[in-house]
């Protein structure tokens, strides 16, 4: 404090000193508050860090390793090799081959436009978009860029082999089918997996740009054909390069598939079709087993390996014959006269005739207002059962057919096997169709009225049936009336294990028919042949016992002059009326049963019986009039 001095007359409180407070600097509180709050602040974020550094350490800890482990460890799955196809007798129809495949992985690929220019190293045009990951999850999953690389590209990237990071080589199996187009209906082909495919697989180990089977036995038993995919774990570097094999499993390779196909029957038959479109298939009777089943026109299906190129597949999509089309078991016609088996058959066993019932044909039949013609104009006179049968009269099937009703016929048609799948395997057939009063008024609303059954009864109309459905319905009269499940697969192995027993034969059915009355309907098939009438006369031979049956299907309706078999060479090809020839042999003791349908022939089934023939003697006495060699066709291109 200072001192202060005042006048020198200042009174009674001279001596009195006075302190007098000088004014205090600025206040210093906003100063402190600021300071306060920057600790506060460095006080929190110390403590946020310390929160998020022990989230990540602790809590995720085992997250972020795992992540880490990814980086430097990646799990690559080994192909396992496809098992084989193969005949009754060990010919191979579908095998294996080693092939090159680049692969990517597409978290490791650089962006598209550094992987451009390193693609075009390698001759490869392809949309990097392509290879990103479709799905979450995938980005680790190798993807195949081009498969069945060429050797010098193979030379050139492995000597190049640190400019390309995220790619690699695999060695992976693909197939070849040794034959080319034969059997081709039967074994199918493969295809890259596509979205839905993997969508609906995705608990069974598939990855984008497998190769999966998309017809045929390749598409129906891929389960078992596939086998397992083994696995290998491996160590990588920043740019995605193997170092080294950390561990492996192998792989279990698929199973063998034998099938019940006899290799030159089948060769035969489709030489047979060489010229026509339709399709023969031949059956055991004893057992239900497919001794042959060729659809024609064909395909190779090495053109599908390792994909078609988008000509072939436009060629082969765009082609008015349909040869992807397996005619056998998914083509579906009206069965025409071959159909009155079935009704020979349902009339006798319900008492409508007996073998000796007698009608007379005039070449037509009045039924109310409409007039049935027979395919014989000038008639077949007073016939039974066997006559009937051996000169495929309509006029005599017309008038048991209307005694029967559409009901009772479409009973013994089931009985048979008709319209139905017959489940030889899993998408390869359609189940045709048989008519009844109930599925009219179901499908189309309508009653029944009585003229169609005429129709049906003599195999038109409505009724649908497949070749592979006819043939199952002659074995089962030929073998006395056991409906088996016609079965391909005659077993299943694998190699360095015990060869496994053959596929038992399965029994659908079995009919409670008198014996005479098959033997009547066998009698009249044997007729059909050997008969000098017979319309199957074509398929006689002089040391075999051959029965058989003769059928045309009218694919429209047309006015008389034009559904006579001498009038068809006249009318567009599509108007034709389809020809059947049905057959078994030996008679008294079947080993075989040959069915050979022919789109479009213009004439009956007459004229296709020498085809059945020569199969029926081929099989038999295992003697073929053409050399068991592979079919010389080329993959297709347009």
């Amino acid at each position: 404090m200072a001192r202060y001095s005042g006048p020198s007359n200042a009174g009674p409180y001279d001596d009195e000193v006075l302190y007098v407070r000088r004014p205090l600097p600025p206040s210093d509180d906003g100063f402190r508050r600021r300071l306060w709050g920057f600790m506060i602040v460095v006080f929190v974020s110390f403590c946020l860090l310390v929160g998020r550094t022990w989230h990540l350490q602790v809590l995720q800890g085992e997250h972020f390793l795992q992540l880490s482990e990814q980086n430097r460890l990646r799990s690559l799955r080994t192909k396992s090799l496809r098992g084989k196809i193969l005949d009754r007798h060990g010919q191979v129809l579908a095998d294996n081959r080693a092939a090159y495949t680049l692969m990517a992985i597409p978290a490791d690929l650089p962006p598209p436009d550094r992987l451009l220019p390193l693609l075009r190293q390698l001759n490869i045009e392809i949309d990097p978009e392509t290879l990103r990951p479709r799905r979450r999850g995938t980005a680790l999953k190798p993807v195949p860029i081009q498969r069945d690389f060429p050797r010098d590209q193979v030379a050139y990237f492995a000597e190049h082999r640190m400019d390309f990071p995220g790619m690699f080589i695999e060695v992976e199996p693909l197939r070849t089918y040794p034959h080319n187009s034969l059997s081709a209906h039967v074994l199918g082909y493969l295809g890259e997996i596509s979205e839905g495919q993997l969508q609906r697989s995705k608990e069974r180990g598939y990855y984008p740009g497998d190769l999966v089977g998309q017809a045929g036995l390749e598409q129906a038993l891929e389960e078992v054909l596939r086998g397992q995919p083994g696995m290998r774990q491996v160590e990588v570097d920043a740019l995605g390069r193997e170092t080294q094999v950390i561990t492996s499993r192998p792989a279990t390779p698929g199973m063998d598939l034998v099938l019940t196909i006899d290799f030159q029957l089948q060769q035969l038959a489709e030489r047979l079709l060489a010229s026509h479109r339709g399709s023969i298939v031949a059956i055991d009777p004893r057992n239900g087993q497919i001794l042959a089943l060729a659809s024609h026109p064909t395909f190779d299906p090495n053109a599908f390996v390792p994909r078609p190129t988008v000509a072939t597949w436009k060629a082969l999509s765009t082609d008015a014959r349909y040869p992807l089309h397996n005619r056998a078991t998914q083509g579906q016609y009206p069965p025409g006269s071959v159909f009155k088996i079935v009704t020979a058959l349902a009339a006798l066993a319900d008492g409508i005739v007996t073998p000796q019932t007698t009608v007379c044909c005039s070449g037509s039949y009045d039924y109310g207002e409409h007039t049935f013609r027979d395919w014989k104009p000038s008639g077949h006179g007073c016939v039974q059962l066997r006559q009937a049968l051996a000169q495929s009269c309509d006029v005599y099937f017309y008038h048991i057919g209307q005694l029967l009703g559409i009901d009772r016929i479409a009973h013994y048609s089931q009985v048979f096997g008709l319209g139905q799948l017959t489940g030889f395997a899993t998408g390869m057939e359609k189940a045709g169709l048989v008519p009844s009063s109930q599925w009219k008024r179901r499908a189309r609303g309508q009653p029944w009225y009585a003229g169609e059954t005429l129709s049906v009864a003599i195999g038109q109309g409505y009724t649908m049936t497949t070749p592979l459905q006819v043939a199952n319905m002659v074995a089962t009269l030929a073998n006395g009336g056991t409906l088996y499940k016609p079965t391909i697969v005659l077993r299943q192995e694998r190699v360095l294990q015990p060869t496994p027993a053959d596929t038992a034969p399965t029994v659908l059915h079995q009919m409670r028919v008198p014996v005479q009355y098959l033997a009547a309907v066998q009698q009249g098939l044997w007729s059909v042949v050997n008969d000098p009438k017979g319309t199957g006369k074509a398929a006689r031979h002089e040391q075999i016992m051959i029965a058989g049956k003769t059928g045309t299907a009218q694919v429209v309706g047309l006015p008389d002059h034009d559904a006579s078999p001498s009038r068809q060479q006249y009318l567009p090809e599509q108007h034709r009326h389809h020809a059947w020839f049905a057959a078994y042999a030996p008679f008294e003791a079947p080993r075989i049963a040959v069915v050979v349908m022919i789109e479009h022939a213009g004439k009956g089934g007459s004229q296709f019986a020498g085809y059945a023939k020569t199969l029926i003697e081929a099989y038999l006495r295992q003697s073929y009039p053409v050399a068991a060699t592979p079919l010389k066709t080329t993959r297709m291109t347009p």
